[in-house]
């Protein structure tokens, strides 16, 4: 969601952004398959992020970039390539974006997540990154998503690993939690996680089909 409410969805085998008002009516859409030959040319983009002036951030993951667009879904910027360098992708999936504008990406073939520093005209330079040791199938299930809650705590799902994983802002572990159970102890196949403005924690075990609260012990 945006700042005025307008909800955004990767549509990822249609190969399109959709934008919908806050009740569920359709306002606009763009996108179609391809291999960035345009800058709305998708290959199955996973994940939508609002960075603070409003711009939607798109993962590309099978086009192994991310794009930037207005609210309109005219084009902004760029970045990202396959490879192994900071700011080089190999399946980009989850993002997220903290208080301070900066971009969280789950690179999940290279087994890490990146940080980027806005630069504030709608491109991003490298950050940080660190390795996560998750991720390892590369099944169509098995795509991580992000959060960040408000102390910069960045949540990862590790969907066929049946965890959620927590790391402070430059990648050390804080926690982890999760196990294979239909029970509240565990997951069937984690999905997306978001964090609420009281610090709860929210996973789609899409496995289960159901989602789920956590109250995160105090430090």
């Amino acid at each position: 969601m945006d700042q005025d409410g307008f909800v955004y969805v990767a549509d990822t085998w249609n190969h399109r952004i959709q934008k919908f008002t806050p009740e569920g009516e359709f306002v606009t859409m763009w996108g179609y398959f391809g291999q960035a030959e345009q800058p709305d040319a998708f290959w199955g983009p996973r994940d939508v992020a609002i960075d603070p002036d409003g711009r939607v951030l798109v993962t590309d993951t099978g086009n192994k970039r991310i794009v930037s667009f207005d609210a309109n879904g005219d084009f902004i910027a760029e970045f990202g390539e396959q490879g192994f360098d900071p700011g080089q992708f190999y399946e980009p999936v989850g993002m997220a974006i903290d208080s301070q504008g900066r971009l969280y990406v789950a690179d999940t073939w290279n087994q890490r997540i990146q940080s980027f520093q806005p630069n504030g005209d709608g491109t991003y330079q490298p950050l940080k990154m660190w390795d996560v040791s998750a991720w390892f199938g590369q099944s169509l299930d098995n795509k991580p998503y992000l959060a960040v809650d408000d102390q910069g705590h960045v949540f990862a799902t590790d969907p066929e690993g049946y965890r959620v994983l927590e790391f402070t802002e430059t990648g050390d572990i804080v926690r982890f939690w999760g196990d294979y159970s239909v029970g509240n102890d565990g997951f069937g196949l984690v999905g997306s996680v978001a964090v609420d403005p009281q610090g709860g924690v929210w996973v789609s075990d899409a496995g289960n089909h159901r989602l789920m609260h956590f109250i995160l012990p105090q430090e």
